[in-house]
């Protein structure tokens, strides 16, 4: 993407209706089968699951639960802030990602904002209702004159990796970085580095992310959100969880190249993906993965994406046979 920066020119359609992954109760429901029954790829959660451990750990742990969560997100802070070189009081804690979208537009004193589309869409929801003025930035464009962006490294749903460009206001979007490139990028200058804990470590339903940025920054956030940043299990769970990420990286870099040539086998286009999804599109139309009670994401609300399908990753071999016979029968 060029780096040239234009004034703001009329955008195009933002959506409406903000999707996610992840539905697998609405699916079961339509489906009148068991959640159990699901193979669910439609979000980037990791392909192994939760570690082997962790229901053991939660049981030895459920005193826990008896304890508010430390106001300041400790021992979790302190661990990361450790892991990314940083100081603690330059790390918030938060219940997820979304947690931190939900209001840093009301927190940080921007009145426009430059986004690349098709896209994850909920900062734009989020943008919108704080009246800060989303401008869509597609494939090729110049980068408007905005008093910040959102960028996202992976991108979601493509799967590229592009450094947040200089001389720029916003937000780093890390949530799909792997944590060997997350250490290295320190505090960056103006910028708010936003990232999600459960998608590594497969704990969505525990709710835990972190922003990286500068002390004064973190404090308008803090000033925004609830007292208490995440639940207290989850706090005391990270230093647990920590050391595993890099080869848990690993897994999804193996998974991840193990789509993309099963795709290319059946004649599927698809993306070079960075993150733990490829987005895809068949030969000639799309399968009907529903009667295999398989759960994917597709975009009905960017026409950018019509007939393109995002695939989660896979490591049970049951689950890979069950995706192949589901390409076998595309028409």
């Amino acid at each position: 993407m060029s780096s040239n920066i234009t004034q703001l020119t009329p955008s195009i359609a933002m959506p409406n209706d903000f999707p996610h992954g992840g539905g697998v109760e609405a699916a079961a429901k339509a489906w009148a089968c068991d959640v159990s029954d699901i193979l669910d790829l439609s979000t980037g959660l990791h392909p192994a699951g939760q570690p082997d451990w962790l229901a053991a750990w939660l049981g030895e742990h459920a005193d826990l639960a008896a304890h508010y969560p430390d106001v300041d997100g400790e021992p979790a802070r302190s661990i990361l802030a450790e892991a990314f070189k940083v100081q603690p009081e330059q790390v918030l804690m938060t219940a997820g990602a979304q947690a931190v979208i939900e209001v840093i537009f009301q927190a940080m004193p921007w009145q426009s904002m430059g986004v690349c589309v098709p896209c994850y869409n909920e900062p734009i929801r989020c943008a919108k209702r704080a009246g800060c003025a989303v401008h869509a930035i597609e494939r090729g464009d110049s980068l408007p004159a905005v008093d910040a962006l959102w960028w996202t490294s992976p991108q979601n749903p493509f799967g590229n990796i592009e450094a947040f460009p200089n001389a720029f206001h916003g937000v780093l979007d890390e949530s799909y970085m792997p944590f060997s490139e997350r250490r290295k990028l320190g505090v960056m200058p103006d910028v708010i580095r936003l990232g999600s804990l459960t998608k590594t470590f497969c704990i969505p339903g525990l709710r835990l992310g972190y922003v990286i940025a500068d002390s004064a920054v973190i404090q308008k956030l803090k000033a925004w959100l609830p007292p208490w940043p995440s639940s207290t299990l989850a706090l005391h769970l990270l230093p647990k969880l920590l050391p595993e990420a890099d080869a848990r990286d690993l897994q999804v870099e193996a998974a991840r190249e193990r789509l993309q040539a099963l795709l290319k086998k059946y004649d599927w286009q698809y993306y070079e993906s960075y993150a733990s999804f490829v987005l895809a599109r068949p030969p000639v139309e799309t399968p009907d993965f529903s009667a295999k009670r398989i759960l994917v994401r597709e975009f009905p609300e960017w026409r950018q994406l019509q007939g393109w399908v995002r695939f989660g990753l896979m490591e049970k071999e049951c689950d890979w046979q069950r995706f192949e016979r589901a390409l076998l029968e595309q028409k």
